[in-house]
């Protein structure tokens, strides 16, 4: 099979869906593996590099989507993206909910597979509470307050709603950085595995008593069905204090704050309310040198399966 892999073109989207090192494994299953030119470039990966895995280098995207039979990459296609495909064709990306694929294009969704899921996750919890640490600070609308504190003053309050992959990364990192850190869920099995530190289950009592005492909420929860629950409305913003900062990561899956809308690794911060909100969809696209082999490595199984 012709497998593409084309160079990612979202804002400041650095990620490429496949390195040298997955080529080599498609190489060597037999199949050809197309590489637009310079699609790993910001994640530290060269043409040689891919060259050498035994890839062929396709100057163009058309050029490479005409000759695929399975596009492999990192996010939805959009815009002229979706003029490119053909029926026929297969799509391997992080789709989550969003506008259809063209009608006989195939879909392969890579995040409903656990290990990719857990992969981006991690790095997303992980950038959640680096993006919050920023945005407390007064420039940028924040409280003014040092994530950790230093001795004598009190450290920020973090909040995490969710205690999966991306919440035990936000919480894990939120109280080595020294902040005093409350985490939440409906599942207590899920908060057993959190030794050290503070957790509650998740009820509308204890959210909004948690998110009204809190500098920062990160919001990492999603339902059995991959899509996010609504953990707090619009009118729960004027219970928390002004300046606080709401970090969504479930922004993808339709967003766990009702004032939750999507902003970029460029701008990451929007005040509503006079609350910050961060809610950038591809937080991980912004350390593409970690992220890419995270994901390639991931997803590499189900692209080798769904290529046989």
């Amino acid at each position: 099979m012709h497998i593409g892999v084309p160079r990612e073109t979202g804002p400041q989207e650095g990620r490429v869906a496949a390195t040298p090192s997955a080529v080599r494994a498609l190489v060597a299953d037999g199949h050809v593996a197309l590489v637009e030119m310079d699609a790993g470039l910001a994640s530290g990966l060269s043409d040689d590099d891919y060259l050498r895995a035994g890839a062929e280098i396709v100057p163009t995207a058309e050029e490479l989507h005409d000759r695929a039979e399975l596009v492999w990459r990192v996010l939805r296609p959009v815009g002229h993206e979706r003029s490119l495909l053909r029926p026929g064709q297969v799509v391997a990306a992080l789709l989550h909910d969003g506008e259809p694929l063209p009608d006989g294009v195939e879909g392969l969704a890579l995040e409903r597979h656990p290990e990719v899921l857990a992969a981006m996750s991690e790095l997303a919890g992980r950038l959640a509470v680096e993006a919050a640490s920023a945005a407390l600070q007064r420039q940028n609308g924040g409280r003014g307050l040092l994530l950790g504190g230093v001795p004598g003053v009190a450290r920020a309050h973090v909040v995490v709603l969710g205690a999966g992959t991306a919440g035990r990364g936000a919480a894990t990192l939120a109280a080595a950085m020294g902040a005093d850190v409350t985490v939440l869920d409906t599942d207590l099995a899920r908060l057993r595995a959190l030794p050290g530190l503070r957790t509650l289950l998740a009820t509308p009592h204890t959210v909004e008593r948690s998110c009204a005492d809190a500098d920062v909420v990160i919001g990492a929860v999603r339902d059995g069905t991959g899509a996010a629950p609504r953990v707090m409305s619009r009118a729960h913003l004027a219970l928390l204090q002004p300046g606080s900062v709401l970090v969504d990561l479930s922004v993808t899956d339709g967003g766990a704050f009702e004032s939750t809308v999507p902003t970029t690794l460029e701008h990451p911060t929007r005040l509503v309310d006079g609350i910050v909100h961060v809610a950038v969809p591809n937080f991980a696209g912004g350390v593409p040198r970690t992220a890419s082999p995270a994901l390639a490595q991931a997803a590499l199984p189900h692209v080798r399966r769904r290529a046989c």
